[in-house]
């Protein structure tokens, strides 16, 4: 897999193409809006993906559809060059969508992701919880994506990697919850650098407290904040380094070009798991429109 990344301070600094067919979610926030108006030129068809959870199904514009049926409900709209817009879609859509493109042979697809200028903080004293954020209203809690489920019936070891934002409370939760990660064996990576100057510092100060009281003893690594390739580097590095018997699970609750990096690599390991808390994005939850990235990947198929 091949991955080339694109960055401008705003729509015009890209180089664009035209897709055939643009799959996007709900626009939450300005970046959402702007992006969606923008890829609506370029498109000769776009169509909205909502996952849920809850019973395992996807929303296609009106049409509901099983999860492993999502493929098949897609090829007759893929006949050409195909984009993903991040900024809207959520990390299980993004998972979801990249198998299903990797399943028809789309060899090649465009990624689209477009940073938040700010990020809104609840009004509290600044005395108290000075780093926190207002991202997720409800979490459902962790539960596999489905095409990236472990087996855990075989009960092999798993190592597993944390790819972590603002929100310790999901760090937290996933050792509280899920008796397949183990402290040993699991790692965390934070976004270095991040969107802005000193926004790594929010995620750090956050979850320390999280990987200290639990004992993580994996390892801390650092991979660009908007920089997918460097996820996908990390990854190949870790799954090379596996011992014989572990299986590898992905926990992608940071950054979305993280995200991003986790689906992609996901999507051609068949063997790789996802493990992800499902939380409700909150309505503007940023505010007005930070860079642009543009990620093309070819290549794009199982790993041999």
């Amino acid at each position: 897999m091949k991955l080339g990344l694109q960055e401008g301070n705003n729509a015009g600094e890209l180089t664009w193409q035209n897709w055939h067919l643009v799959l996007h979610g709900d626009a939450i926030d300005d970046r959402g809006t702007a992006v969606l108006q923008e890829v609506a030129t370029r498109t000769t068809s776009m169509r909205s993906i909502r996952y849920r959870p809850d019973d395992l199904k996807v929303d296609i514009d009106t049409n509901v559809v099983l999860v492993d049926e999502l493929a098949d409900s897609l090829r007759a709209c893929v006949g050409g060059r195909v984009l993903l817009e991040a900024t809207t879609l959520g990390l299980a859509e993004i998972v979801l969508c990249c198998k299903a493109l990797r399943d028809l042979g789309q060899s090649e697809i465009d990624i689209i992701y477009v940073e938040p200028k700010n990020y809104h903080r609840p009004q509290r004293s600044v005395l108290l919880r000075q780093r926190d954020f207002e991202l997720s209203g409800e979490v459902p809690g962790y539960r596999a994506i489905p095409g990236s489920a472990l087996l855990l019936s075989d009960r092999k070891p798993v190592r597993s990697v944390f790819f972590l934002g603002y929100e310790d409370a999901r760090l937290r939760r996933a050792f509280e919850e899920l008796q397949m990660v183990s402290p040993a064996k699991a790692s965390v990576a934070i976004g270095v650098p991040a969107f802005k100057p000193g926004w790594e510092m929010d995620a750090m100060a956050n979850n320390i407290s999280v990987v200290r009281e639990h004992n993580v003893r994996g390892g801390v690594h650092f991979c660009g904040a908007e920089n997918p390739l460097a996820v996908v580097e990390l990854l190949s590095e870790v799954y090379e380094g596996l011992e014989a018997g572990e299986r590898l699970t992905l926990a992608p609750i940071g950054t979305k070009p993280h995200g991003i990096g986790v689906a992609l690599f996901a999507a051609t390991h068949n063997d790789v798991g996802i493990i992800y808390d499902h939380p409700r994005r909150t309505k503007g939850r940023s505010s007005e429109v930070g860079h642009w990235h543009l990620f093309t990947v070819e290549e794009f198929q199982v790993a041999p």
